[in-house]
Formats: C-alpha cells, sequence, structure tokens
C-alpha cells in the first residue's frame, strides 16, 4: 500500500463512482512485480478508467501521549456483513445487484480505514505501540475486510442464480464454504470467470484466503512473517479491480433481463432490491469458529 496516486477517479471505487458502468472492454493491468498466468481471456466490460486502488495518505497527527509499555489484547472481529444465506435465492436479479453494490460501497469504506491500519501497523513506534501489538491489530482489521470481499463476490454470483449452499456447523465445513465460493467463480461457465475466477485477481482471492485463515483468530499466538513480507497493494488492488469488472458485467446482465422484460421495470425492481436499504448489512451473524 504505496503512496502512489491510483486511477479510481470514474470506477465504482472513486469518491464520485457510477452506479452503472460503460459497456467497454477492460484487462486488468499486471503489476510488473508478479508473473502472469497464460490465459485467452474474452473481451470483458471496461471500467470508465484503469481500476488500481487509490493510495490514501494518512494526515498528519499530532503525537498523542499512548502508554507503549501497556501491551493490550488484540480486539477481536467486529460485526462482519451478514451470512450468505440471509442473501437466499430469493433475491430476484436486481435485488442481488442492489446489495452487491452496496456491499462494493462498503468495501470501498473499509478500504480506506484498511490503508490506515497498514500505515499504522508499519510505523508502530510512531503511532504509540509495539510492532507485535500493532501487527496482530490490523491482521484483524484485514479479517474484517476479506468478510465483506466475501459478501461481495457471493451476492454477484447469485445476480447470476449461483448459490453457494452452507451446511450447519462450523470447522471443516465452514471452510468448504469459504472454498467453494472462490471455486464457483472458477468454472469456466461462470459469467464472471474472466474477472475473478482465473489470472492475477483470482490469485489474489487465494492468497486473501489463505491470509484470512491464518489471521482470523489472533489469540492463538502462531507466528506469521512480518507485514512487510506481503505485497498487500497487489493483493487488494487486483481483487478490487476484478470486482469492479464483475460489476460491469452484473449490470449489463440486470439491464438486459429488464430489457428482455423478463421481469418488472428496472427502476421498480431496484427500489424492491433496497429492501430495508443497508438493514440486511447488520442483522446478526454467527462467524465466530469459522
Amino acid at each position: 500500500m504505496s503512496n502512489n496516486p491510483g486511477g479510481l477517479n470514474g470506477s465504482i471505487w472513486s469518491k464520485n463512482g457510477s452506479s452503472r458502468l460503460n459497456n467497454r472492454y477492460y484487462a486488468p493491468a499486471r503489476p510488473s512485480s508478479q508473473p502472469s498466468i497464460p490465459s485467452q481471456p474474452q473481451p470483458i466490460p471496461q471500467p470508465r478508467q484503469p481500476l488500481l486502488p487509490q493510495q490514501y495518505q494518512p494526515p498528519q497527527q499530532s503525537q498523542l501521549p499512548v502508554p507503549s509499555q501497556i501491551s493490550l489484547p488484540p480486539p477481536q472481529p467486529a460485526l462482519a456483513p451478514p451470512t450468505s444465506s440471509i442473501a437466499s435465492t430469493r433475491l430476484r436479479p436486481a435485488q442481488a445487484f442492489n446489495r452487491f453494490e452496496q456491499a462494493c460501497q462498503r468495501l470501498r469504506w473499509k478500504f480506506i480505514d484498511l490503508q490506515t491500519s497498514y500505515h499504522r501497523a508499519l510505523n508502530a513506534i510512531d503511532f504509540g505501540f509495539t510492532v507485535a501489538e500493532a501487527e496482530k491489530n490490523f491482521k484483524v482489521d484485514f479479517y474484517e475486510f476479506y468478510a465483506w470481499i466475501e459478501q461481495a463476490l457471493v451476492l454477484l454470483l447469485l445476480v447470476f442464480g449461483i448459490t453457494i449452499p452452507r451446511g450447519p456447523g462450523h470447522g471443516g465445513r465452514a471452510h468448504a464454504y469459504h472454498y467453494q465460493v472462490i471455486v464457483a467463480l472458477e468454472a469456466p461457465t461462470c459469467p464472471v470467470y474472466e474477472a475473478l475466477g482465473t489470472g492475477e485477481a483470482n490469485q489474489a482471492l487465494r492468497k486473501a484466503k489463505e491470509l484470512r485463515n491464518k489471521w482470523k483468530d489472533m489469540s492463538e499466538g502462531k507466528d506469521t512473517p512480518p507485514l512487510k513480507m506481503y505485497d498487500l497493494n497487489w493483493l487488494v488492488g487486483q481483487i478490487l479491480g476484478g470486482l469492479e469488472v464483475g460489476y460491469a458485467i452484473a449490470a449489463r446482465a440486470v439491464e438486459e433481463e429488464a430489457l428482455r422484460g423478463q421481469g418488472e421495470d428496472m427502476d421498480e425492481q431496484m427500489a424492491m432490491g433496497a429492501d430495508g436499504e443497508w438493514d440486511w448489512m447488520v442483522e446478526p451473524m454467527d462467524w465466530e469458529g469459522v
């Protein structure tokens, strides 16, 4: 998460992000530091601007007298997005798309928080924390951020009628659910396969899931490589880029369905999709032990 400016203007991640993207064609750029996977991608809708996560430079702050000698336990993950079973199969494509759009807006908000958290973690002493405390707190933040990534993916798949069944219980079954979300994207028949099921966006998703599993419970005290060993800017940038391309594909699919007359008027469907506006995001969810 460097300080180089990104190309977010006009994308769904920008300050004035559009809720609909033009149906152009876009291939995410490959960072020079990462190898590519040979593939033959099909043309996919292009965002208005090439997508890279905008680098946020935290404002200069006066040093507050934080007693660094006091070691506090890392926080438990805060309220995560609701379980995917809440985004039920009863959602129409336009409703699922509306929730997907809301999840993307939430991701944009949390992305800024993640950047500032990463900055604090890499400069722990300046903010009055030990390195260990700062890294543990950032890893909890990343765990929460990945939960929103996964919720956005599940809703994106629901736009196309693809559901990920979730069995009861925790442990292995729950881990299998998180794995199956990515597997569904990797099916060549998946409408957003080229956006998120292959190439570097898919590599980044798999790596993010791996880190999510490693960092989900800081109380275990397991040693992990320091944060500087991870290219988190590339990781998050590829995922957000893939989500934006998937957003364009989903927007076009919902609009085409409305034009074919296979549903109610588009505006009416989107109004129905609002169903309680953002209430679905704060419904209770049991992510503990997942």
